[in-house]
């Protein structure tokens, strides 16, 4: 997980940096909805960096001798990164919940109204402003006398605002982008862009509900934003909108003097250009060149398990891994168990500690071999023996490190 952020991060962050900086550029240009359809090369751009985009290339797969009487050594260092990073997306997580602990609350206060069509309204004593959510139907929170108070002219135009938004998917792509800020809340530049996503999103939905008003409509529009221009949400709530953010407000009513023909396919550059971004940054593993597999200069030893060593079980494993640009094991899985599942936990566990130089390699793999006892130097395989069988209640003692057998084996990688 840790090394899969470190991999994305360098090409998300410039993307997020060029989209931000040419914002204003595009907004004037092109228009919001324009600007709004940028968004869409973040998922590209995290969707191509996330697949298994490597050709298969040949590498060698060590094959480490595992006997009974060697221990797992302990991992001696604090993984403080890890456990930091950890920390902050449980703190995030926790102030999602809150605002939706808040949400909920409100939601069990609200009066129902008659509804409009497939919309359904509520009155809440707890809003200021109207906002729409729901994710399978959309509901509209409205402040208490709001029906009676707007004019109908305006009031149909906030409606088909919120409407909007949830015809569009804009609450959906809130919960991706949302995610995307828990995931990488330790970049400044996911919050920033986060900010202007939100404020992309009410821009663009302006422009997609005024595109075919009259003149006389679109100034009943402005003054519609005006007159919830100081109404602001009590409570964070990041998957809803609120229809009055005074700190957009100003912005807003710029933009609908300049509306922009918008077109689909006028996208069609920047995503490939994302693309590009996406491939490139990939380029190490697509390259699939053949190289010598690389010796873990920290390799902790699995525990023969408690149970197998008493049936006097032997086995091996194969696994398969990713090697980060901090040479850490990560994304261990078993591609093959003899016997079925007896020694995966172990080796899982052992492999996840293992350490190699600081050079990311992605399929590495290597091949366990779980054995009761070391063989003897110069003898011929045998059965093993009860005689043979070290004894178990010594597991938990501390043992001197001994030599380690490594027949290296021909076989395929990523």
């Amino acid at each position: 997980m840790i090394n899969w952020l470190l991999a994305i991060t360098p090409p998300l962050s410039l993307l997020l940096a060029t989209i931000l900086l040419l914002r204003p550029w595009v907004l004037t240009r092109f228009g919001a909805r324009f600007q709004y359809g940028l968004w869409l090369t973040v998922p590209l751009l995290l969707t191509l960096l996330s697949l298994p985009m490597g050709l298969p290339a040949t590498a060698d797969m060590e094959t480490y001798r595992v006997t009974l009487g060697k221990l797992s050594q302990q991992a001696s260092e604090i993984d403080w990164l890890g456990g930091g990073y950890w920390l902050g997306l449980l703190t995030c997580l926790g102030l999602l919940l809150h605002s939706l602990i808040q949400l909920a609350k409100l939601l069990r206060s609200a009066s129902p109204l008659p509804a409009q069509g497939r919309l359904k309204l509520l009155s809440s004593n707890d809003t200021l402003s109207p906002f729409v959510l729901g994710f399978l139907s959309p509901t509209v929170v409205l402040p208490s006398g709001f029906m009676h108070k707007t004019p109908n002219e305006e009031k149909n135009l906030i409606l088909a605002h919120e409407l909007g938004h949830w015809q569009r998917g804009d609450l959906h792509l809130n919960l991706l982008a949302i995610s995307l800020v828990c995931l990488c809340w330790f970049n400044p530049l996911c919050l920033l862009a986060y900010r202007s996503f939100r404020q992309d999103q009410e821009l663009a939905c302006d422009a997609a509900v005024t595109a075919g008003l009259t003149q006389a409509e679109r100034i009943a529009y402005g003054r519609a934003l005006i007159g919830h221009a100081t109404q602001v949400a009590r409570n964070w709530q990041p998957l809803s909108h609120h229809y009055g953010d005074k700190h957009t407000m100003k912005q807003r009513l710029m933009q609908l003097k300049r509306q922009h023909g918008f077109s689909r396919s006028s996208l069609l550059l920047p995503l490939v250009l994302t693309a590009g971004l996406g491939i490139w940054s990939q380029a190490p593993a697509i390259a699939g060149e053949k190289q010598a597999a690389p010796h873990p200069v920290m390799r902790v030893e699995p525990t023969y398990p408690m149970q197998a060593a008493k049936d006097k079980v032997e086995g091996s494993i194969q696994a398969r891994f990713d090697i980060g640009k901090d040479g850490k094991v990560s994304n261990v899985s078993i591609i093959k168990s003899e016997p079925a599942g007896v020694f995966d936990q172990a080796a899982i566990a052992a492999l996840n500690q293992w350490q190699y130089e600081p050079k990311a390699k992605k399929g590495m793999m290597v091949q366990l071999d779980f054995r009761l006892a070391p063989p003897a130097p110069g003898a011929a395989p045998k059965a093993p023996q009860a005689a043979d069988l070290p004894d178990v209640a010594h597991l938990a003692a501390p043992a001197a490190p001994e030599e380690v057998e490594i027949v290296v084996v021909t076989g395929g990688g990523h």
